[in-house]
């Protein structure tokens, strides 16, 4: 699996099918933004890749380093994991190409790099996916863990759960496009009951899309929603 970005049509096919624009001219960093265990491949990943395309997938980095190092820890396979995500990044907003990747934003050097992509003139789009707490998404990792699966720390998923949405609410006023979705319905593809997220809120082109009624929202997404709404004012 290729994750070097390139200017391939694939990301522009994804574009037109996903949000029926017209072609780009500028090139496009594509987000899979969510702490771990959110599903942000089930809500997203494959929709990339339904499409032809690719992204970086930091977990499935960590799987193939750890496969390829006996002897590393996982922490280390994580960390070079990250390194060679963020390595594709620069890289891909030096030479202005097309790339899509998977990250928790919640990490200030990730959030950095795709604020210098805006100032740039490079589209950043974001799907970011949420859960009602903290715990279940350490849940989700450990049943993750459970089917053979590498294990994030506990303390770093509560972590990330809080900066992530902070990062993201500094990344709203300038983002070309954001999608924000609630997964937090339990699924069980041997009972045919596959992820079903709820679009909380969708901003594109600094205007407001769609948007779920402030009471209806989840409350770990309140926050983001009333950020959203303050754009609009």
């Amino acid at each position: 699996m290729s994750t070097t970005p390139t200017r391939s049509r694939n990301s522009s096919n994804i574009l037109e099918r996903s949000f029926n624009r017209r072609a780009r001219r500028r090139p496009c960093i594509y987000v899979l933004a969510g702490t771990n265990g959110a599903g942000n491949s089930s809500v997203a990943g494959a929709m990339f890749r339904q499409s032809g395309a690719d992204y970086f997938n930091p977990d499935e980095a960590t799987g193939r380093i750890l496969a390829g190092n006996p002897g590393i820890s996982t922490a280390e396979a994580n960390s070079a994991a990250w390194h060679e995500g963020k390595r594709l990044l620069e890289y891909a907003i030096a030479e202005r190409l097309d790339f899509a990747l998977e990250t928790t934003l919640g990490g200030h050097t990730i959030t950095a790099l795709l604020q210098k992509a805006l100032a740039a003139g490079i589209e950043v789009r974001i799907w970011f996916v949420g859960l009602s707490s903290p715990e279940l998404h350490i849940a989700r990792v450990r049943a993750r863990v459970a089917r053979g699966g590498h294990d994030i720390p506990e303390e770093k998923i509560r972590e990330r759960y809080d900066q992530s949405r902070i990062n993201l609410i500094e990344l709203m006023p300038k983002v070309t496009e954001l999608r924000v979705y609630d997964n937090s319905t339990e699924a069980d593809p041997h009972a045919g009951r596959p992820p079903q997220p709820m679009l909380i809120l969708h901003r594109a082109e600094r205007k407001m899309v769609e948007m779920i009624d402030l009471p209806k929202t989840p409350d770990w997404a309140k926050p983001l929603v009333v950020a959203a709404i303050k754009l609009v004012k």
